[in-house]
């Protein structure tokens, strides 16, 4: 997997004052360019769990991917909200045709299955563990199965405006709170997904042409491998971060009501996520 050389991003200290489960403390402000202006809600350290990612890659002239994708839809059903899904769709059988005129592709997506080396699909990759062109989905409930939930070293909250900001503007506040010492360096990834995607789509021999495609990553907020938040050692010991990042769905077909935001907090060497989280673009 290649290696990315990414800018310093420069720290700034605040104190907040939020509305309710707080976490008390100061904390640190992701230089993005743009401020959180939302109050986040208390953090009750007791009540978060670990969620596990899962990303899906697919595409809709591969003839295989919706068993993949029924295998995937079976895991979200048992696992419920602790199991997140990205679809990404990619290799050339992602690529529009006259057959298959939509392109579902992102350019985050594509650089993920390069680096990840994704050539067969389907493909899982589970919590970005080191598995070089990933799974096959009869794996991927047993890699579900293998990420310890006891060890839960963050929190994420996330808290969406759409328009607030301007016309057809999305923007994603983010607060991460450590809850263990982490030596590692974190970086943050947001992602923008939409559910409800009717686009045509090979199955088998036959080309479903009302096929309902979800969780599709549509857009990187931050980049695709986003943001620095930690240096090995946080400064003066502080363990939580806030950052804001926005993008226009101006000029897209991307439907806000169907569309969420997926926060991504993983180690930089080793590319292990520590903890995700989902929020809608609208409520």
């Amino acid at each position: 997997m290649k290696k990315i050389i990414f800018p310093i991003i420069i720290l700034s200290m605040i104190l907040l004052s939020t509305s309710c489960d707080r976490v008390e403390g100061p904390y640190v402000v992701i230089n993005d360019q743009e401020g959180v202006t939302v109050d986040f809600p208390d953090l009750d350290p007791a009540s978060v769990y670990r969620k596990v990612l899962i990303e899906e890659y697919t595409g809709h002239r591969c003839p295989n991917c919706p068993t993949g994708h029924e295998k995937l839809e079976e895991l979200v059903t048992r696992f419920g909200d602790t199991l997140i899904p990205v679809c990404i769709h990619a290799t050339s059988l992602a690529a529009p045709t006259a057959e298959f005129p939509d392109d579902l592709r992102a350019e985050a997506g594509l650089e993920l299955a390069t680096d990840w080396q994704i050539d067969g699909i389907p493909a899982g990759v589970i919590n970005r563990a080191d598995e070089p062109m990933g799974s096959i989905p009869a794996r991927w409930l047993s890699k579900v199965n293998a990420v310890d939930r006891t060890d839960i070293p963050a929190a994420i909250q996330l808290i969406n405006q759409f328009g607030v900001t301007g016309a057809g503007i999305l923007k994603a506040n983010v607060k991460v709170t450590l809850l263990k010492p982490y030596n590692g360096q974190l970086r943050l990834s947001l992602f923008l997904v939409e559910d409800g995607i009717v686009s045509p789509q090979l199955d088998g021999t036959e080309v479903l042409e009302d096929y309902v495609h979800n969780h599709v990553l549509r857009s990187a907020l931050n980049g695709t491998y986003g943001i620095k938040l930690t240096d090995a050692t946080p400064e003066n010991g502080l363990d939580t971060y806030l950052l804001a990042s926005s993008i226009s769905f101006a000029g897209t077909s991307w439907n806000p009501a169907h569309c969420s935001v997926v926060a991504i907090l993983y180690d930089k060497e080793n590319y292990d996520v520590l903890q995700v989280e989902r929020c809608p673009v609208t409520r």
